[in-house]
């Protein structure tokens, strides 16, 4: 743990002031929702992001950009369609990654089905988080999700096994993974302040576990905060535990500020003079060599 929380938090206030700018939102998948206002286009467009949210920024953008397109100006309502006037969407879906062309389709008919069942006063997946309890639960609400969601594929493939690229795509929840994606995800959704959307009124940021990409991974062992090589679920809510001794009631909050030092500025977790010296954690970061910088080693 660093030893000075206070020099932590003054640093970290620096770096969002540099980076809480619309101009940075290109540089993250959370542009893609920001190009809508009704909230029921931002929660799905914000969870068809976050799936698909794995692998470089250029890549992603390249595969998201014109399927967002193609649903025009409220992507809800377009797959509030009949089947059939989805088909030319459909046959213009190429695959991503682990997905094939067909998992696509799959993914895209379950969700217009969840859609259609959607009553809009409603947001639409609060609820299955919350479960039966009414309030989210860290033992049991992303599984809740995601049990969810592969019933749902299920269901459209005809009670079939999910493929590899759709089990990808919702993730298992006994793998030993973060669950990175789903916890992007409830970050938008949760947190009320920029660049986040705050749909979801009956969970708190505190509540969620941190969005653990390779990143945040990397920058938390360079600040002193975790030093695992292998994280897990509980590592993401431990490091939500965490930031809540500098904000208990925003914990989230440096997220995405956090995340532009390593797709911006191109930290590689050790010291590199060009990329170091010019960084806003310096001052507070372990690899940065004695005598380099000002810092607390101790």
């Amino acid at each position: 743990m660093p030893a000075d929380v206070r020099l932590l938090k003054k640093k970290l206030e620096n770096l969002k002031n540099k980076y809480q700018s619309i101009t940075y939102l290109d540089t993250d998948p959370i542009c893609f929702p920001k190009q809508f206002k009704d909230p029921l286009d931002i929660e799905m467009i914000s969870l068809i992001a976050c799936f698909f949210a794995y692998g470089s920024v250029k890549n992603i953008q390249n595969f998201l950009s014109p399927i967002v397109t193609a649903m025009g100006p409220s992507p809800y309502l377009f797959l509030k369609q009949k089947q059939s006037t989805l088909e030319p969407f459909l046959k213009t879906l190429k695959g991503y990654r682990f997905q094939t062309k067909n998992d696509l389709v799959i993914f895209f008919l379950t969700l217009q089905r969840i859609i259609q069942k959607h009553k809009p006063k409603d947001t639409i997946f609060e609820s299955i988080f919350l479960g039966r309890e009414k309030n989210f639960q860290k033992e049991t609400s992303i599984q809740n999700f995601q049990s969810y969601w592969k019933e749902e594929l299920t269901t459209t493939l005809g009670n079939k096994p999910l493929t590899y690229g759709l089990q990808f795509l919702i993730g298992k929840w006994d793998s030993k993974s973060p669950k990175k994606r789903i916890s992007l995800f409830l970050r938008w959704m949760v947190r009320n302040h920029y660049p986040d959307f705050g749909i979801y009124k009956q969970i708190l940021p505190s509540e969620i576990p941190y969005p653990m990409d390779v990143h945040i991974q990397k920058l938390s062992k360079v600040l002193g905060i975790r030093n695992k090589k292998q994280v897990n679920l509980n590592d993401a809510f431990l490091l939500t535990e965490y930031f809540c001794l500098l904000n208990p009631a925003d914990p989230l909050l440096y997220d995405f500020y956090l995340t532009r030092v390593g797709i911006i500025e191109k930290c590689r977790g050790s010291y590199v003079e060009e990329i170091c010296k010019s960084c806003e954690l310096k001052e507070v970061c372990l690899v940065v060599p004695r005598g380099i910088e000002p810092r607390l080693q101790g």
